[in-house]
């Protein structure tokens, strides 16, 4: 295999499967009802963010968007597979995957932003009302519902399987890029973590935003407080995308690998070690996906 002709590959782990994501096509690997290893592949017609892609700044917030999108897509097309009857091409399902990804990005800015918020500045009246008291309440509060989130997730089944599937995705995607045959006993031989997970993404972001946010403190209405931070927010994704990117092409030098580091770290946590069967679905999704762009 030469690494020159190799593709860029992503993945993301399912309930119920795998995902491995190309330039163009993309492959979900799952087990159906006898146990047997099968997939679906979609085609990426997103062909306008081709160019948007290649903008700095602009990229970044493509990619969090193709993300978000493909993951409600994924959802449906799993459903759609156990007989729900969902038509994946018309105009409705394609608002609707346009309002959950609006509707998640509020509810994520409102529970890791705005519910510390309010609660430090709660804590604050009551106890002490200092402003350094505040920010580090509010610092606290902001990591302790992430990690607590993440932590208890590791303790459901489907939590569970899916950071075995985000680790075999990840040691398969290794592989590849390493020049190895797909077999799981190549797959063993490569780390869980990979330097351009999305985990490592969402870690910095959450860095970013907490210096951000603690450093500017604006006096305004709720309302107005929220769009100045929602703003604040895609510049501080747009940002973030453009700092890994660097590292992800730096991965081999120093510089890459202080910037990988803490994404390597969060990816302890989101990835737990995959049996067999895992291997065997990230094989076939990583094997099939490549085909389809050859």
């Amino acid at each position: 295999m030469d690494l020159s002709k190799t593709i860029r590959l992503g993945g993301q782990a399912l309930p119920e499967g795998i995902l491995i994501k190309g330039p163009k096509y993309t492959v979900i690997a799952y087990r159906d009802k006898s146990n047997e290893i099968d997939f679906v592949s979609l085609e990426w017609n997103f062909k306008f963010f081709d160019y948007l892609r290649k903008i700095p700044l602009i990229r970044g917030l493509i990619a969090i968007f193709e993300t978000f999108s493909l993951s409600i897509k994924s959802i449906f097309v799993m459903a759609e597979i156990s007989d729900d009857e969902i038509n994946l091409d018309s105009i409705y399902f394609k608002l609707f995957i346009g309002l959950m990804f609006v509707v998640v990005i509020f509810l994520t800015l409102g529970i890791i932003i705005f519910v510390p918020k309010l609660t430090a500045g709660l804590i604050a009246k009551y106890f002490l009302s200092s402003t350094i008291f505040k920010v580090w309440i509010e610092l606290f509060i902001r990591f302790s519902i992430f990690f607590f989130y993440i932590f208890l997730y590791r303790f459901f089944a489907i939590g569970k399987k899916m950071f075995q599937y985000h680790a075999a995705e990840h040691m398969s995607i290794h592989a590849y890029e390493n020049q190895e045959l797909l077999t799981k006993d190549n797959l063993r031989k490569f780390n869980k973590e990979h330097p351009r997970c999305g985990t490592a993404f969402l870690a910095f972001v959450f860095i970013y935003a907490n210096i951000v946010f603690h450093i500017i403190d604006f006096n305004l209405a709720f309302v107005f407080l929220f769009l100045v931070r929602l703003f604040i927010s895609l510049f501080i994704i747009s940002i973030t995308y453009e700092t890994l990117l660097l590292g992800w092409k730096s991965n081999k030098m120093v510089f890459g690998k202080i910037i990988n580091f803490p994404g390597y770290i969060l990816q302890k946590i989101t990835t737990m070690n995959p049996c067999d069967d895992d291997l065997d679905l990230a094989i076939v999704a990583t094997n099939k996906c490549v085909e389809l762009h050859k």
